[in-house]
């Protein structure tokens, strides 16, 4: 690995959740309503139901059978011929640095890394399912992201710095727990991409929830996972509207799990002018990779110069779009990205180093991500590893 002569803030790091992470704090009444966990015995693989229905997107517990940190990237190197993100199981539960916190520091120490963004990874394949029982949402939102605060913290340690799931099915509530999470010191959150019930995010009946978040200068967070695109886009074309994370077919993976959520869904709050309602607002977008950024800004440039009077249904935009989005979105790419391409696109202040770990399609060791910016200055490469991400979260 590259030699860093100071500690990393890694923009994309994950644990593995406990199977009550959504039951531990929840009302009784809604236990049987919320995300759960039912085993056969403690050994036995864990199937997930949100409410009487199983989970779409999870065929087991998340870390039951999972890839060891690194195996994509093994294989993209030709050091295996496994290329599923699941090859060479392990069972996750087992490895104390991956679910709990005090084990995770130490390691955070051996792996030289000063402080990361902590993600959740069965959090986010459930929020889009949960809305179908909407007097369950809000209560299942708020004990999981108590679980997460108790668990793992929000960064008053300035190292952790876990993401609470939110959701803006009811706009109130939304607020509610936005403002719960701040006051424990959240310094960022995360949305599920994609319409929300029918309605742009970027609609102004969300203006309530993005003014707090502008206000307290907290980044929203669209990151890779289960949405409602499979059913929106790839159902149409005779896809299956719900396919387990790891059954979907090349079709549903270009449309639910490839760049088109994350497009569509900057594309929108661009278009629908909600940086121009709030020029204090940013996004982080994370482990959606970068190979989507510089078409969407071709095509959102060429259509801002098709200006007309019904283009614009919240307002008209005060730039072009690309300045923008360069003001306003930060990229944490794949690590097999094009790095310096988007560095020349965005410049080096918009872009984030992520690792993943330690899910199997990122990085073994965080550091290796610098292994890609080579070519850059130091200051750029610096900024890439620490300073963009350590600025995020106040350190």
């Amino acid at each position: 690995m590259i030699d860093l002569d100071y500690r990393i803030v890694d923009a994309d790091n994950h644990f593995y959740e406990p199977d009550d992470c959504f039951t531990r704090h929840i009302e009784a009444r809604f236990r049987d309503r919320t995300v759960r966990v039912e085993r056969a015995s403690p050994e036995a693989l864990g199937r997930v139901f949100i409410g009487r229905e199983r989970s779409g997107f999870y065929s087991v517990a998340v870390g039951d059978h999972v890839g060891p940190p690194g195996m994509m990237r093994a294989f993209l190197r030709g050091e295996t011929d496994q290329g599923a993100v699941n090859a060479s199981a392990i069972d996750a539960r087992k490895v104390p640095a991956f679910v709990d916190k005090r084990a995770r520091l130490a390691l955070m120490d051996e792996q030289n890394v000063e402080a990361c963004i902590m993600l959740p990874t069965f959090g986010i394949g459930v929020e889009y399912q949960l809305r179908r029982d909407p007097e369950a949402l809000y209560p299942s939102l708020t004990s999981y992201n108590r679980w997460m605060e108790e668990a793992w913290g929000f960064g008053r340690d300035r190292r952790v710095f876990s993401t609470p799931l939110l959701s803006l099915a009811d706009v109130g509530q939304a607020v509610v727990e936005l403002d719960r999470v701040l006051a424990a010191g959240a310094r960022a959150v995360l949305l599920t991409m994609g319409p929300v019930g029918g309605v742009s995010p970027a609609d102004p009946r969300f203006d309530p929830f993005w003014a707090r978040l502008a206000e307290a200068g907290a980044p929203l967070v669209y990151h890779t996972g289960a949405s409602d695109f499979a059913r929106l886009y790839a159902a149409p074309w005779g896809e299956t509207p719900d396919p387990p994370s790891h059954r979907h077919s090349a079709l549903q993976m270009y449309l639910a799990l490839g760049p088109r959520p994350v497009a569509d869904s900057l594309a929108a709050l661009i278009l629908h002018n909600l940086f121009g309602r709030f020029p204090d607002l940013t996004v982080l977008s994370i482990e959606n990779g970068s190979s989507w950024v510089a078409p969407l800004l071709r095509q959102l440039d060429g259509l801002s110069r098709m200006d007309n009077r019904d283009m614009w249904r919240f307002g008209r935009l005060g730039d072009k779009p690309s300045a923008i989005f360069r003001r306003h979105v930060s990229v944490a790419p794949f690590h097999e990205d094009d790095i310096l391409s988007l560095v020349r696109l965005l410049g080096a202040r918009r872009v984030l180093g992520g690792s993943d770990f330690p899910h199997p399609e990122g990085l073994a060791q965080p550091q290796e991500f610098a292994e890609g910016l080579e070519a850059l200055a130091p200051d750029e490469m610096r900024a890439i590893m620490r300073d963009n991400a350590a600025a995020i979260l106040g350190l």
